[in-house]
């Protein structure tokens, strides 16, 4: 990454702490400023430049016309040319502009480096967060709505920073310089103009009242759209399965309803700003013409003025103009930014230690689950598992059976750390686990879910995941053990083969193997397997179970499965019971299909297949 897009820790200190310092949006502006000093310091030079120079022009407008008038009449009076000296004062007017556009196109080019990097600070700062996420954090979020947060939000605040520190220091000094170059060129028609202009101003900070909320509504209904939509087009399949396009395309139009409902509002504002600011040029200039007929008989030149006075409005009513664009701009910044500070601010439930945790260099021996209780965050009411003890060995095998809600796969859940126990520990060789490194702890651990996780990408991007170093030829060794590589090998790019969103042209029994290809090249120490199996048909799970039990071998490993060609053969099988009821039951397969109780019920009644 180059020095330009470099994460910036500060940024992120500061967006985390937005609720607790009950920090404004210009907070952020002066924040962003101060982590982009020599930046920031630029752009400040340029907008106060081109300030300066806009404010001069009518200046410059008057004296060009009063000194022409002036060499004209001399001519007259005197009957011979003495020189035209506003030709010198044209010449000083063009070099102004001159530098006045140089000044404009590099403040443009500079406020357009500058978004970019905002954006993708922003970025970065967003996603680093989300990585550093508990699970439990996702389990009540729509994928749709983070994702509007970390592309839409990030984009929006960015943009909005720039444009709005452009016009919240350019506006007010065109303002108060141009209001003094009007009264340099004539008091009473200033007056007039100027009267007339901030009474505009303040009829539009009446009209948009309210503006900033009426935008954070809208996009909290956005952000809720997204969420649906993203969880439609994930459900694809179990729509074109079910036939429901028609229900579907109904449900669409009604989730839009609300955003059109709010909208109005917001719509409704910004004609009005529209419609105020187009009649206000129209009404300053009726006022200083009227003005200036009425004031000709004391002062002749009056109408003399009135281009220069023209002039300065013009460059008065651009900063009106970007007043009444301040005000939304800050309410769409400020709805955005109040998204981004609310995933900022998120604590997540326990740290991970990758800086300063435990690194045990030794084999893995034992992982001893002590005196574990358990209940999901989301429901801390109910205990999932109670007062377990269990300890797993290096190189044996176990297996984790019971109904459905005993808290098998909630054992992988603990033993990946994806969530903390409510009380007791987790001992590898002796060390707590929250104490351990865990993305180290976490390389030496294998897991294959249920539902497996395919990243957008090739095969040999997929199966390298969590072992990058490795190379192709050893991808295609893996994949030839979970029996993957003659399917690969027909696909149209082979390995290179880019296997879309989730792994969509894949099957999940392909899915699945592929799975098991990356645990093949990873050849972690402890494996954990939820249903690994699962998607695959009997005849190709069995060749599949020939790869598992090599893969097994000198490995910990813990199996959460209901087939019997999964657990049959493990050192021992712990059959949980339901409601929280912990460990019932204890013992080989062999062994708890003869003894009553638990095990030999769901044996019997076809639970085990």
């Amino acid at each position: 990454m180059s020095k330009h897009y470099k994460y910036n820790a500060d940024l992120e200190n500061v967006l985390s702490n937005y609720n607790k310092e009950r920090m404004g949006f210009f907070k952020l502006l002066y924040t962003v400023g101060k982590t982009n000093k020599k930046i920031a310091s630029l752009v400040i030079i340029t907008i106060v430049a081109q300030a300066l120079l806009v404010s001069i022009i009518p200046i410059l407008t008057n004296i060009v016309i009063q000194q022409a008038l002036f060499d004209n009449q001399l001519e007259q009076n005197a009957g011979k040319d003495y020189g035209q000296v506003w030709y010198v004062w044209i010449i000083i007017m063009t070099l102004v502009v001159i530098l006045l556009s140089s000044i404009v196109f590099f403040k443009d080019w500079l406020f357009s480096i500058i978004t970019s990097r905002l954006e993708v600070k922003f970025k970065i700062a967003i996603l680093r967060k989300l990585f550093e996420q508990d699970i439990s954090y996702y389990s009540d979020k729509k994928i749709g709505e983070i994702m509007t947060k970390v592309l839409y939000d990030t984009s929006n605040v960015s943009n909005e920073i720039s444009g709005l520190l452009n016009s919240l220091i350019q506006a007010p000094m065109v303002l108060i310089l141009g209001t003094v170059s009007l009264f340099i060129i004539s008091p009473h028609l200033a007056t007039a103009a100027l009267v007339t202009v901030y009474s505009m101003v303040l009829i539009l900070v009446f009209v948009v009242k309210n503006y900033r909320k009426n935008h954070l509504q809208l996009r909290n209904i956005m952000s809720s759209i997204n969420g649906i939509t993203a969880d439609k087009i994930n459900s694809i399949r179990l729509i074109k399965s079910s036939g429901t396009r028609e229900y579907e395309n109904k449900e669409i139009e009604k989730i839009y309803e609300p955003y059109l409902k709010q909208y109005k509002p917001v719509a409704l504002k910004g004609a009005a700003l529209s419609t105020i600011l187009i009649a206000s040029d129209v009404i300053v200039a009726m006022v200083v013409v009227i003005v200036a007929v009425l004031i000709s008989r004391q002062d002749s030149d009056s109408f003399a003025k009135l281009v220069p006075i023209t002039a300065g409005l013009t460059a008065l009513t651009r900063p009106l103009w970007q007043v009444s664009g301040i005000i939304p701009a800050i309410s769409r910044a400020s709805a955005s930014a109040e998204k981004i500070y609310g995933v900022m601010k998120a604590k997540p439930l326990f740290l991970e230690h990758e800086h300063d945790g435990i690194i045990i260099s030794e084999d893995i021996k034992t992982i001893e689950l002590k005196n574990i209780v358990f209940s999901y965050p989301e429901q801390p009411s109910k205990t999932i598992l109670q007062n377990m003890n269990i300890t797993f060995k290096k190189g044996k095998s176990y297996a984790f059976v019971g109904e459905t809600g005993a808290g098998k796969t909630t054992i992988s859940k603990l033993l990946l750390r994806f969530y903390e126990p409510t009380s007791g520990e987790i001992l590898v060789n002796g060390h707590n686990l929250n104490k351990l490194n865990l993305p180290v702890y976490l390389q030496r651990v294998g897991y294959v879910e249920q539902e497996p996780q395919i990243i957008f990408g090739n095969v040999f991007e997929n199966v390298k995941y969590g072992a990058f170093d490795k190379t192709d030829s050893q991808v295609i060794r893996a994949c030839k053990k979970a029996k993957l590589h003659d399917l690969i090998s027909n696909m149209p790019d082979g390995y290179n083969t880019i296997l879309g969103e989730r792994g969509f042209i894949l099957s999940g029994g392909q899915k699945q193997r592929l799975i098991i290809a990356r645990m093949f090249l990873k050849d972690p120490e402890i494996l954990v397997m939820d249903e690994a199996t699962s998607a695959l048909d009997n005849i190709v799970e069995k060749e599949i179970q020939v790869s598992l039990n090599e893969l097994m071998v000198n490995k910990t490993t813990v199996v959460i499965a209901h087939r019997l060609s999964t657990i049959k053969h493990v050192d021992e099988i712990i059959v949980l019971g339901a409601n929280g009821a912990g460990i019932v039951q204890r013992g080989t397969f062999d062994n708890l299909k003869k003894i009553e109780g638990h095990f030999k019920r769901l044996y019997e009644a076809g639970m085990m297949e």
